[in-house]
C-alpha cells in the first residue's frame, strides 16, 4: 500500500531540512509532503529546494489543521506523521514504525522518543493517552474518522489516542533509539521556551480531561467505512 509522510511546520527552517532528508530517501515512503503553517523563515525554499511538495497555509492556524490539509494532498491509505523538529531521525526508524501498520498487526504505530531513560515508554503503558510524540503512522481512516474539533492544536495526539482506545483498535508503540527533538528552551530562549513548555503542559493535561468528557462522541464515531 503506499504511504505518504506528512510534515506539519512552523518557522523550523532551522531543523526541517535534516529531517526532510532521511524522509525523501526512504525507499519506506512514497511522498512526502510539508505543510508549512505560516512560517515566516525559509522553511518553504528549504523543503522545496530538497524536493519535497510543499503546501502554504497563511495565518499559522495549529499544528492539527496543517495535519488535516497534508491529508487532503494524498490518497493513500497508510500515513506517517513527522515533527519538523527532530534530532536524530535515521531512516531505520521509518520501517520500524511502518511496519506494525503495512502488516496489519495495528491501525497505528507511535514512535516513542529515546530520552529520560524510560519516562516515554512508562507513560504510554500507564496511560495510551499520554504517548503523545509526533511520529506516528496510521491508517488513514483513523484521522479522518475524528471530528476536526478535536484536532485543534495540541489536541490531535490525545484525541488520536483516545479514539483508538474507546473503540479498542490496536495500537503498537515502537521505541526509536537516538531519537528527539529540539527543546523549546533552545528555539525560544530560556525564559520564552520554559513558559511555551508550562502552556503545552497545561494544555495537555486541560484537553486530556476535556476529551474524556466526550466519551459517548468517540463511541458513536465510525470504524474504517462503517
Amino acid at each position: 500500500m503506499k504511504v505518504v509522510a506528512i510534515v506539519a511546520a512552523y518557522n523550523e527552517e532551522e531543523n526541517i531540512g535534516n529531517v526532510l532528508k532521511v524522509l525523501l530517501a526512504s525507499k519506506n515512503l512514497d511522498e512526502v509532503i510539508v505543510v508549512d503553517d505560516g512560517s515566516k523563515d525559509k522553511t518553504v525554499q528549504i523543503a522545496e529546494k530538497l524536493g519535497a511538495k510543499v503546501i502554504r497555509i497563511s495565518p499559522n492556524q495549529g499544528k492539527g489543521n496543517a495535519m488535516k490539509e497534508g491529508l487532503k494532498q494524498t490518497n493513500a491509505e497508510i500515513i506517517a506523521f513527522f515533527d519538523a523538529d527532530l534530532t536524530g531521525l535515521t531512516k531505520d526508524h521509518i520501517p520500524q514504525l511502518i511496519a506494525p501498520v503495512l502488516e496489519g498487526k495495528a491501525v497505528e504505530c507511535v514512535g516513542l522518543r529515546d530520552r529520560w531513560w524510560f519516562f516515554p515508554e512508562l507513560l504510554a503503558r500507564i496511560d495510551p493517552l499520554l504517548a503523545i510524540g509526533g511520529e506516528r503512522v496510521m491508517k488513514r481512516f483513523v484521522f479522518e474518522n475524528i471530528p476536526f474539533k478535536f484536532m485543534k492544536g495540541f489536541m490531535v495526539e490525545t484525541s488520536i489516542n483516545y479514539y483508538c482506545s474507546v473503540k479498542k483498535l490496536p495500537v503498537a508503540y515502537v521505541k526509536l533509539k537516538g531519537l528527539n527533538q529540539v527543546v523549546k528552551e533552545k528555539k525560544w530562549g530560556i525564559v520564552s521556551g520554559f513558559l511555551a513548555r508550562l502552556k503545552m503542559i497545561w494544555q495537555i493535561i486541560k484537553i486530556r480531561t476535556q476529551i474524556i468528557t466526550h466519551r459517548k462522541e468517540f463511541e458513536d464515531l465510525k470504524i474504517d467505512g462503517q
